[in-house]
């Protein structure tokens, strides 16, 4: 083989070398170049993001679970508990531990017949959808004895446990529920305007009354308890923990024992009753019958319990105290009186003759005494209460002065209790008539007005509150149920501001107030008194007013006969009064809806009760 034969391998094999060698540098530069830009990644992601990424590591190994705050108690003016918590039984269930979920629900429903297959079935559904290792609570509370049967067959039921909660709990049940009122489940409505960073956790929100009024106290704030999970979700330990701030416990101003003793004297009777101190406001029994179980309410009330309380002829959820608006009949007559006295109107001496009627252009308003009451001056017509002299007396004095007169006193619009809801009442006037009724006033309105008929509607509420102001001569105070509120349950407290507010009817003359309260006196004690028969046992000097509203008219010659007139039809029966006439240190309204039983001697056994057996052991 020639030389040149020879070199053309060689050449051959160079210039596969070569291009080997250019591949293999190619190669390890793009080598080199992935591995700079890893490198470049891994710098980008751990040094400049690692905030974030950090986070995000952090939140998949770290849960949050939310600590409910504990409600706030709610205590009578003696301290005595009248809204607690107590530990109630609740199935906790953890999805994971549960075989079948379906065989769970059938076997649960026979075990525990007592909760509605509704709960049940939304509680599944949701269980369904749920974490395999987060506990869900069956929002139902079981008794003891339910409790102990579970326990007896919880082997037959894996990842179901009974655990306890506190609750809320009223332990007078029925008492004073329309002035506390109650706390029920959170609905969507009431969710849309809540703070939910203050709710985490919680289910229930007062509903009605002081519950619902005082809300932002009573709740709390939520807890948090941060919780190390493995990445199927299962808790591995507890880190850290921020305990829940409770809720703050309040003192109101009821007396349960007195609210009790009244609630019992007008049992099985639609009635309301108002004691207030005419010093403060401070409301001390806030009855309204017949009442409710608030309990019922808690965890959501069945239909079968809520259609018995709408179908109830009673009307219990009705507050009467509140809501209930009445004619106020011959109860405001002291302050039709008043108002006459301090314009000028007629002298308190001037006698007039009553013949059983009073005559205006052709149509005879009667008295409530067929034949009359004689002569009679002012203190006789209060004391026996005589239709025929407020006629003509409030034809003299005219509607727009008996308006300004008695706006002062309360009537005709809201008293301010602390409570959501009020009721206005009616105050009548030229004003009101023409823009609710379209119509002119007449001067036969004015005649009705007088002894709180026609137009005229009252409130229970309203009467305590002109009532106390009647006692007080003319200070006029804010009815309130808050007396403080203890701050993280120690003794440190604040008074209720709606206690200060306090203003004064001008009067001209204090004989004028004296000389009215004297003639309430005559009614309880007076040989003529329409309240005489109550007075009788009355331990304490009492200034008074009785008062018979009526429901129906019975026509111009026909007399009231209550057992042939329909239990619905019959009169209401009302007083208000103060005690002890000198130092008053009660003012009580008391309306009694077709009256089986009197105001008066309701009223005259509740102030000698309080007289007696609760103020003279007052701290």
């Amino acid at each position: 083989m020639s030389f040149k034969h020879q070199q053309q391998p060689l050449a051959l094999l160079h210039e596969q070398k070569s291009l080997f060698r250019s591949r293999l540098y190619f190669a390890l530069g793009f080598v080199i170049l992935l591995f700079i830009m890893l490198i470049g990644r891994m710098i980008y992601l751990q040094v400049n993001n690692f905030q974030h990424y950090h986070a995000m590591s952090e939140g998949n190994r770290i849960s949050v679970e939310i600590i409910p705050p504990v409600r706030g108690r709610i205590y009578d003016r003696n301290n005595v508990v009248i809204a607690d918590n107590r530990p109630v039984f609740v199935l906790k269930f953890v999805k994971n531990d549960i075989k079948n979920i379906n065989n769970t629900l059938f076997h649960l429903k026979k075990t525990l017949p007592s909760i509605p297959d509704k709960v049940l079935k939304k509680f599944f559904n949701k269980l369904k959808l749920a974490n395999k290792f987060r506990p869900l609570y069956l929002p139902f509370s079981l008794n003891e004895k339910e409790a102990a049967h579970f326990s007896v067959t919880s082997y037959q039921f894996p990842g179901i446990t009974l655990t306890a909660k506190l609750k809320r709990y009223y332990p007078f049940g029925k008492s004073a529920v329309h002035a506390l009122g109650y706390v029920g489940k959170i609905n969507q409505r009431e969710l849309k305007n809540l703070d939910l960073k203050s709710y985490q956790g919680t289910e229930v929100i007062g509903k009605l009354g002081v519950e619902k009024q005082y809300e932002s106290l009573l709740h709390g704030y939520p807890g948090i308890q941060q919780v190390e999970t493995n990445a199927k979700g299962r808790v591995i330990r507890k880190l850290e923990t921020l305990a829940a701030i409770p809720g703050q416990d309040i003192q109101l101003t009821i007396d349960i024992e007195l609210q009790k003793y009244i609630e019992q004297l007008v049992k099985g009777q639609k009635a309301s009753v108002v004691v207030i101190k005419p010093k403060s406001g401070e409301i001390l029994a806030y009855v309204s019958e017949p009442g409710y179980d608030p309990n019922l309410f808690i965890d959501g009330i069945s239909q079968k319990n809520y259609n018995t309380l709408l179908k109830d002829a009673g009307r219990p959820l009705v507050n009467r105290v509140l809501n209930g608006q009445y004619p106020p009949a011959s109860t405001v007559k002291p302050f039709i009186a008043l108002a006459a006295l301090e314009h000028n109107t007629i002298p308190f001496y001037k006698k007039i003759k009553d013949p059983g009627y009073f005559e205006f252009k052709g149509h005879k308003y009667r008295d409530w005494k067929k034949w009359g009451h004689g002569e009679v001056d002012m203190e006789d017509a209060i004391t026996q209460s005589c239709d025929t002299y407020f006629y003509k007396l409030g034809l003299d004095l005219g509607i727009k002065k008996i308006h300004n007169s008695l706006y002062p006193f309360g009537f005709g619009h809201t008293t301010g209790i602390d409570l959501s809801g009020e009721s206005r009442g009616i105050l009548p006037s030229k004003k009101w008539k023409r823009a609710t009724k379209g119509k002119s006033w007449f001067k036969g309105d004015t005649i009705i007005a007088a002894i709180g008929q026609g137009y005229f509607l009252a409130t229970p509420l309203q009467l305590a509150k002109a009532t106390a102001t009647l006692a007080n001569r003319g200070k006029i105070i804010q009815p309130h149920l808050l007396k403080e509120h203890l701050k993280n349950n120690e003794n440190r407290h604040n008074s209720n501001p709606i206690a200060k507010k306090q203003t004064q009817i001008e009067i001209q003359k204090i004989r004028n107030w004296n000389r009215i309260i004297n003639a309430m006196g005559k009614v309880m004690k007076g040989p003529h008194g329409t309240a005489r028969a109550a007075g009788r046992k009355l331990q304490y000097p009492m200034a008074g007013k009785t008062g018979t509203s009526q429901v129906y008219s019975i026509g111009k010659e026909a007399s009231y006969d209550a057992k042939s007139v329909r239990k619905n039809l019959r009169d209401h029966s009302l007083f208000i009064g103060f005690a002890p006439i000198n130092n008053p240190e009660i003012a009580i309204s008391v309306v009694i809806e077709n009256a089986e039983i009197k105001a008066a001697p309701v009223a005259v056994a509740i102030t000698n009760y309080y007289l007696n057996k609760i103020k003279h052991h007052e701290p």
